[in-house]
């Protein structure tokens, strides 16, 4: 069972015309965010980016790991974004890499990160791994010792 949404980003995704639906999917009771609509949100909150700081590039061996400073108001923030054959299967590191990050920034600078997840840092083996936490919590949650029911009082 998914944890409740934050009402922090319900009211965002409202407050930029968004639905729900279109912006979060549930991750075996993780809630992760499309893409998409963490860039509308981050236009819509004014967010900007400075040039990313490319940490280490290997296109041969498709590597790519790069800073990205973002900010909001008064707020800055900034994270890395990686992308490498063990957690990459696409054949564009360097805008993977990019999305990881500049969507991590728009999380830290929303007070969201670690709350929701991006679409980019969902890859099969971390939904699987996702999927495994979700079982492995259910079937201890079964194990659980179950309230008495009251009995009926006689009429």
């Amino acid at each position: 069972m998914a944890k409740k949404i934050p009402d922090k980003l319900v009211q965002i995704i409202k407050d930029c015309g968004l639905t729900i639906q279109e912006s979060i999917w549930d991750c075996h009771g993780t809630h992760v965010i499309y893409h998409s609509a963490l860039e509308k949100i981050a236009a819509h909150k004014k967010i900007t980016f400075d040039d990313p700081h490319v940490i280490h590039s290997d296109p041969k061996e498709k590597i790519c790991v790069m800073k990205v400073s973002g900010k909001m108001n008064d707020r800055l923030e900034w994270s890395i974004g990686e992308a490498a054959p063990y957690n990459n299967k696409n054949s564009y590191p360097y805008a993977m890499s990019e999305k990881r990050a500049k969507d991590r920034v728009i999380l830290k600078l929303l007070g969201l990160h670690g709350d929701v997840y991006a679409q980019d840092e969902i890859d099969p083996e971390t939904e699987e791994q996702i999927k495994k936490n979700a079982e492995k919590k259910n079937k201890q949650k079964a194990l659980e010792p179950k309230p008495e029911p009251k009995p009926e009082a006689p009429p």
